[in-house]
């Protein structure tokens, strides 16, 4: 009897081992494959860093007025063609002076005169341009609005910059950066997200890209600004000194929320 019990007891244990070996297979394989589908998705959605600039540069605008006055003029986005004709997103401010007549400079150095489309129906610093192009067809960016920027996310941003002597540059500068400020409400204009790119006035109205290549946003303000205090939020409160410390180091833009809350809605 003994000896039967010490065989059963042998082939239990054997029996034990090789389901905890086959537990471990399982669970080895298992997350090998979760690994490999991760990093499948992970480059399948993401955009290789040459083609994220490109994409940049292929949907950023220089704006500015016929009369080329020095230091009037900005950045836009291209979001949308019907046609012949495209529109563009940018900032009010950089259209300031709606009786000036405008133009768009697109990716390979042609000009088109534009036409202001609309201004923002909630104050924000939005506006929209239009132009034909009869003989050239330009990349264009869709809203999203399930795209949302996130703490961390890294993004590149877009804009014609003024030179020291206060010309425009035609040439479209790339910044690469990083969200690290989500306000959970919006600022007078709409301004909610803070990054870390260095800009240049000049940019306001450039893309804000995820690594996807998506548009979350369009920068508006820079950092350090020099006049007045840009971080009121919409009901006249404004932030506390600690806030405004960490917010005046940053750049600021507007989700692309308010842009379909402004113009698809």
């Amino acid at each position: 009897m003994i000896i039967i019990g010490q065989f059963l007891v042998g082939r239990m244990f054997q029996r034990v081992c090789v389901f905890k070996t086959t537990i471990s297979k399982i669970i080895f394989f298992s997350t090998l494959i979760l690994v490999v589908w991760w990093n499948w998705q992970f480059l399948a959605n993401h955009v290789s860093e040459a083609e994220l600039e490109e994409l940049a540069q292929a949907v950023t605008v220089r704006v500015f007025s016929e009369d080329n006055s020095l230091g009037r003029g900005g950045s836009g986005v291209l979001i949308r063609r019907e046609g012949k004709q495209y529109t563009v997103v940018t900032n009010h401010h950089v259209l300031s002076n709606s009786s000036l007549h405008y133009q768009v400079q697109t990716t390979n150095g042609s000009f088109y005169p534009a036409e202001i489309l609309a201004f923002s129906k909630s104050e924000n610093d939005l506006a929209l341009l239009t132009f034909d192009s009869p003989d050239r067809s330009y990349r264009v960016l869709s809203l999203q609005a399930e795209v949302r920027g996130k703490i961390g996310d890294s993004i590149l941003v877009g804009g014609f910059p003024f030179n020291d002597n206060l010309t425009q540059s035609p040439k479209c500068l790339l910044t690469q950066g990083e969200i690290v400020m989500i306000l959970p409400r919006a600022l007078v204009g709409g301004y909610q997200i803070g990054y870390t790119n260095v800009l240049r006035n000049g940019m306001s109205g450039g893309p804000l890209l995820n690594q996807d290549g998506e548009l979350i946003g369009i920068h508006g303000l820079g950092k350090n600004p020099i006049f007045g205090n840009p971080y009121v939020f919409k009901d006249g409160s404004s932030v506390s000194e600690a806030e405004w410390q960490k917010m005046n180091r940053l750049s600021w833009g507007i989700p692309v929320q308010y842009m379909i809350q402004d113009f698809q809605s």
